[in-house]
This record gives C-alpha cells, structure tokens and sequence, in this order.
C-alpha cells in the first residue's frame, strides 16, 4: 500500500510499514490508537485466563463481563486506528490546496481546521477507550489470576501511553481554536481522563512492587 491509509482490517505488518512511510498518514495518533489496541488484547486474555481457572470462581461473572468488554474495545480501536489514518490524510491534502487567492487561503484554512478537528474528536475516543482499559486492566490485576498480573499490568501500562498521546493529540489539534468554541472543553476533559488512567497505572504499578 505504497500511499493510500491502512484500513481496519489491515495487517500488523501493513500498519507498522505505513507508519515508518515518510509522510506524515498515519501518524501518532493511529500509533497509538494500535498501542491501546495490544492493550485491550493483553486484558481480554487475562480475563479469560481467569475465567478459566476454577479457583477464581469468585470473579468469573467479571472476568466474563472484562473479556467481553475488552473484545469490544479492541475492535472500536482499530477502527478508530483507521479513522486517525483518514483524518491525517485529509489534513495534508488540506497543506496542498493554493494559497494563491483570499478564497483559496480561506478554503485551505477550513479544510485543515475542518480535519484537526475531527483528529481531536477522534482521539477523544481513543482516550475514553485507554481509561476503560486501565480500569479493566487494574480490575485484573487486583482480582484476577496471579500468575497474569504483570499481563494486566502490561494492559495498563499500555493504554496509560496511549492515553497520554491521545490528550496530547487533543491539545495540540485545537491550540488554534478560538475562544469559546464548541470544542474548548475537549482539552481539560481530557486532561481529567488522562489523570485517571495515570492513577490506574500508579495503583497498578504499586501492586506489582508489592508482587516483586
């Protein structure tokens, strides 16, 4: 795929070749999107992993419930992977259009605000995913199978870099939003989420050292 965006159902090896392209589709955000993809997986196996053992028949219901949830989120991040992918694409054809006239300035400022935009919508979502995840994740590391918590820990520990891209993304795609626009409470809503999904990888990470 020498320059079109992979697709949902692209292969690994297919998004990590156009990531590496010297263009700027995809870029961060779909990487991380993907990053937050590998920690919904680790999660959806460690809750099956629990939900299998006898033992943990106690927390098999949530187990059942994580897995579930955790295969959801894993498909809503690839095709949010994808949607990134799109977004960047329409923002550099946006950098392309002339500038030679008032309108076409105009049009191209539109264009590239238009796609920021949708970016910042977009990693918003990858960002409520990453802090389902953590919060998942952390929930296995306190109750599910032992022998799985550092893979727990791994679920969190990857959404919570995820996470941290994602509110970036969102900060800097609407630095040049103008006061008071509809969008201006995207920025500090994120911040808030992204302080949740770090105080999973806090707790998270203290539960480890405890194991260690």
């Amino acid at each position: 795929m020498p320059d079109a965006s992979p697709i949902r159902a692209s292969s690994l090896d297919d998004w990590t070749r156009a990531i590496a392209r010297p263009t700027i589709f995809p870029a961060g955000g779909s990487a991380a999107a993907l990053a937050a993809v590998a920690a919904a997986a680790v999660l959806e196996m460690v809750a099956a992993l629990t939900a299998s053992r006898e033992s943990y028949a106690l927390v098999h219901d949530e187990a059942r419930a994580s897995r579930a949830r955790a295969e959801g989120l894993r498909h809503e991040l690839l095709t949010l992977a994808s949607a990134d992918a799109e977004a960047i694409q329409r923002f550099s054809q946006a950098l392309a259009l002339s500038r030679g006239s008032d309108a076409e300035r105009e049009l191209r400022e539109r264009r590239k605000r238009s796609a920021l935009r949708e970016g910042a919508e977009i990693q918003r979502d990858v960002l409520a995913a990453c802090h389902e995840v953590a919060g998942l994740g952390l929930a296995m590391a306190e109750r599910g199978l032992k022998s799985a918590r550092g893979d727990a820990g791994t679920a969190v520990f990857l959404a919570a870099g995820a996470a941290r891209s994602a509110a970036w993304a969102i900060r800097l795609n609407l630095e040049d939003e103008p006061a008071g626009s509809e969008l201006g409470g995207l920025a500090a809503a994120a911040a808030e989420r992204l302080a949740a999904v770090e105080e999973a990888e806090r707790r998270v990470g203290i539960l480890l050292e405890r194991r260690a």
